[in-house]
C-alpha cells in the first residue's frame, strides 16, 4: 500500500510537469499575498518547463516543491492544482468531488465510491500543497466500517501501532486521541509530507474520520 501511494505521488508530479509546465500567472521576483492578504508567496516569470516540484529556488521538497517557509500557492492556484490532480487520478471521480480552499486549507465535499477513494482524495489534496484537508466526503458504498468493530481505545492503539511501523512518520512526536471512531492527531512534524502520511496511517488503522492538529515544526529533524 505504501509503495503504491509513493508511486502514485511520483506519477502526479511527473504528470503535472508534463501537462501544465508550471504555476499560472506568476511575475518576476515579487513578494505578494493571497486573496485574503494573509499568506505571502514569491512570484516570478516561469520558463516553459517550470514546475515547483523540481525547482530548488523555492526550497526543494520532492512531494510539494517547497519547504516550510518557502513557496506557498495562493488559494486559487491550490484549488486549480487539486482539481487537476483529481482529474488525472484513476482513483477519484472528480465530477462528484467539490473543492474549496481558504488560506491554504482545502475542504473536500461531495461523494466518492468507497473508503479507499476517500483516502486517496484526501492524500491527493495534501500532495497538491494543502496545509490541512477537511474531509466532508460521503461514501456511496458504506459496507466497509472498520471503526465499528473496535472501541475507541482499541482504535487508538491500532493507529499508534500504524504510526510506529511507518518509515515515513516519526511517531515519537505525534499523540493520538479517538472519540466515537474519529481520530485526532497532535504534534509537530518535520514536513508536510509527514502530515499526509500520518493522516493516511490513521485511516488505514480504521478511523472513521481523521482530524489533523499537526504542524510543521522547524526544530524537528
Amino acid at each position: 500500500m505504501k509503495l503504491l501511494h509513493t508511486l502514485h505521488r511520483t506519477s502526479l508530479a511527473i504528470a503535472f510537469l508534463m501537462g501544465v509546465g508550471g504555476a499560472p500567472g506568476l511575475a518576476q521576483s515579487q513578494v505578494v499575498h493571497d486573496d485574503y492578504d494573509m499568506n505571502p508567496y514569491y512570484e516570478y516569470d516561469p520558463y516553459y518547463d517550470y514546475d515547483p516540484y523540481l525547482d530548488d529556488r523555492f526550497g526543494y521538497d520532492y512531494d510539494y516543491g517547497y519547504d516550510y517557509d518557502d513557496y506557498v500557492l495562493t488559494d486559487s492556484e491550490l484549488r486549480q492544482r487539486i482539481k487537476l490532480n483529481f482529474a488525472m487520478s484513476p482513483f477519484v471521480d472528480d465530477d462528484n468531488v467539490r473543492v474549496s480552499v481558504n488560506r491554504g486549507v482545502a475542504t473536500l465535499s461531495g461523494s466518492v465510491e468507497d473508503r479507499s477513494a476517500m483516502i486517496d482524495a484526501q492524500e491527493i489534496a495534501y500532495d497538491s500543497g494543502a496545509w490541512k484537508v477537511r474531509n466532508k466526503l460521503s461514501q456511496r458504498e458504506t459496507e466497509e466500517r472498520p471503526w465499528a468493530d473496535m472501541g475507541d481505545r482499541e482504535l487508538k492503539k491500532e493507529i499508534e501501532d500504524e504510526l510506529w511501523s511507518s518509515p515515513f512518520v516519526n511517531s515519537d512526536n505525534i499523540s493520538v486521541g479517538v472519540r466515537n471512531g474519529v481520530a485526532t492527531l497532535y504534534g509537530g512534524v518535520e514536513n508536510k509530507g509527514e502530515i499526509a502520511d500520518a493522516v493516511e496511517n490513521a485511516y488505514e488503522a480504521g478511523a472513521k474520520r481523521v482530524k489533523s492538529r499537526l504542524w510543521v515544526d522547524p526544530d524537528v529533524s
